[in-house]
């Protein structure tokens, strides 16, 4: 881990203002350590309260980095830890965008990825209100939003295996 977190560390009963101080504090103690090309104060930090597929994101403009968005589900559900490697995530992703113009998760993110230790990809959070799930194989792809192939599965194939789709409800929307 490239920076000591329990100084950082806060709690799910932090205030909004307390958990933006946080990160933006621990998010330059890391650009400091890792030397990333980044500068905290100029972006907007805020809290997504409504997100349930991205622990956070990077909104940009012209491949400009604006915004760094945190998504407080993910706080509530893997603390502090998990949204400090959420952070380092991000970081990246404007250090890429800064230096490279590239914000994908490409080959040159996955090597800082692995330099400041975090994933690619975050763990689930939330539960999907549907499961789209494949009669050949068993895959199951998860759901937020009536989407195409919720309304028509039928219209659809795996995309592992061609087979038949069917739909599940998710556990809150049965």
């Amino acid at each position: 881990m490239p920076v000591a977190l329990d100084y950082y560390r806060i709690t799910p009963d932090a205030t909004d203002a307390e958990f933006l101080a946080a990160s933006k504090l621990y998010a330059r103690a890391v650009v400091d350590d890792r030397d990333l090309s980044v500068s905290v104060s100029e972006l907007e930090w805020e809290i997504s309260k409504r997100a349930k597929r991205r622990a956070g994101a990077v909104k940009h403009r012209d491949g400009v980095p604006k915004t760094v968005s945190l998504t407080w589900g993910y706080f509530e559900t893997h603390g502090w830890s998990g949204v400090a490697e959420i952070i380092r995530h991000e970081l990246i992703h404007v250090h890429l965008l800064n230096t490279a113009g590239d914000g994908s998760h490409g080959a040159a993110f996955e090597a800082l990825a692995d330099q400041l230790d975090t994933r690619v990809t975050c763990d689930r959070f939330s539960d999907p209100k549907w499961w789209i799930v494949c009669e050949g194989c068993g895959h199951k792809f998860g759901r937020y939003r009536r989407s195409e192939v919720v309304k028509s599965p039928e219209s659809y194939r795996c995309g592992e295996c061609g087979g038949s789709l069917r739909v599940e409800a998710g556990p809150d929307n049965g």
